[in-house]
């Protein structure tokens, strides 16, 4: 499989001058969902991991930023939004029964965190169930739930005539892919030298047998396709990422015996009977080693380039004051990974952490166990 060149990983130069920052995701409004910014460079409870957080009190976490911005849409559906298209959020929301609509009904929203404007992309023909949303090369957006599979086309260039305005290509139906979403275990995008073509691999488990499927497009040439690599499936939890520096792919290790692990796996060819690539697990535990705190879910983040991540962790807190007994954490770990003396996976002496508290209605389930963030 071909790796991209070194000056394209970041988006070029322009891409690197611009700064970035983490925006979370929580339903704690009442009417929807609110955005929060989170400024990295700015002062903070940083801490050096070594040393472990308080359970209570000012150590336990502080207030997040005020809301960046405000998105009025069904709650307890976070899962329905998604970042693609550069530095866009996008709130692909279903349809309210009965006319109870709080979105456009044959549009939705695109925030651009950026220049903080709205635009409206056409909606999908249907929303997918326990969706899958992938941003890959081109601006393109992949969407995969049980019994649709979808592509959103990149937004189209203004044309002259048109006072900067033309119309969005709509979502198309590729050819469907030959297993079910209910059975997808890990998945990742993999982009080629010159931008022009991606390849999505997915992973896939049922009945304790396993496969590993890629969808290779060209959109310049509108060819797409699905094919089998074997039987085996990636070693991660959900998404994983690609990392040039490292040279493969990079997630959260679906070992139950190592939970809080990272591991890297080798970049496999695009042809079908490929064997198993190979895979390394991460040196250190991220995930938080308090006995006060306990884990509930977490999200793992491609700052983009030098093979930097950002951890999102939420943990419960036992809290005596809260209406259920406990409160809730966002655990944000920045580090850097590189290979070791003897080519283990490591952030060395990188990890910095960061903690903050959940709002008190953003307790949906999808919220706590699979965090909503983007790095854009």
């Amino acid at each position: 499989m071909p790796k991209r060149r070194r000056g394209d990983r970041g988006g070029g130069r322009t891409e690197k001058r611009r700064r970035r920052h983490l925006y979370l995701v929580f339903d704690d409004w009442s009417l929807g969902y609110t955005i929060r910014k989170i400024n990295f460079l700015s002062s903070g409870n940083d801490s050096d991991d070594s040393t472990p957080l308080a359970v209570s009190g000012e150590g336990a976490g502080r207030r997040l930023p005020k809301p960046f911005f405000r998105l009025e849409a069904p709650r307890g559906l976070p899962q329905y939004i998604t970042s693609a298209l550069g530095t866009r959020i996008m709130a692909l929301h279903p349809r309210e029964p009965a006319g109870a609509d709080l979105v456009p009904e044959t549009s939705f929203p695109i925030f651009d965190v950026r220049s903080r404007g709205v635009i409206f992309g056409p909606r999908s023909k249907t929303y997918p169930a326990r969706p899958i949303y992938l941003p890959v090369i081109g601006n393109m957006l992949f969407a995969l739930g049980d019994g649709s599979f979808e592509l959103l086309p990149p937004p189209p260039l203004e044309q002259p005539g048109r006072g900067g305005w033309c119309l969005w290509s709509a979502w198309f139906e590729p050819p469907p892919p030959p297993f079910e979403r209910r059975h997808v275990t890990s998945y990742a995008v993999h982009p080629d030298d010159d931008g022009g073509n991606a390849l999505v691999i997915i992973s896939v488990e049922n009945g304790g047998g396993a496969a590993t499927f890629t969808f290779d497009f060209d959109m310049g040439a509108r060819a797409f396709g699905w094919k089998r690599r074997g039987e085996w499936a990636l070693p991660f939890t959900g998404r994983a990422h690609f990392d040039g520096d490292l040279g493969g792919f990079v997630g959260l290790c679906k070992d139950p015996d190592a939970a809080g692990h990272l591991c890297s796996c080798d970049a496999a060819g695009s042809g079908a009977g490929d064997a198993a690539p190979a895979w390394k697990l991460g040196k250190e535990n991220l995930f938080s080693e308090d006995p006060g705190q306990r884990h509930v879910g977490a999200t793992l983040v491609y700052m983009g380039r030098k093979s930097k991540f950002c951890l999102v962790q939420s943990v419960a807190i036992e809290d005596d004051s809260a209406t259920a007994g406990q409160c809730y954490m966002y655990r944000l770990t920045t580090f850097s990974l590189s290979y070791g003396e003897n080519g283990e996976l490591t952030t060395g002496k990188s990890r910095r952490v960061r903690c903050y508290k959940v709002p008190s209605k953003a307790s949906t389930e999808f919220i706590l166990e699979s965090p909503v963030a983007f790095w854009l």
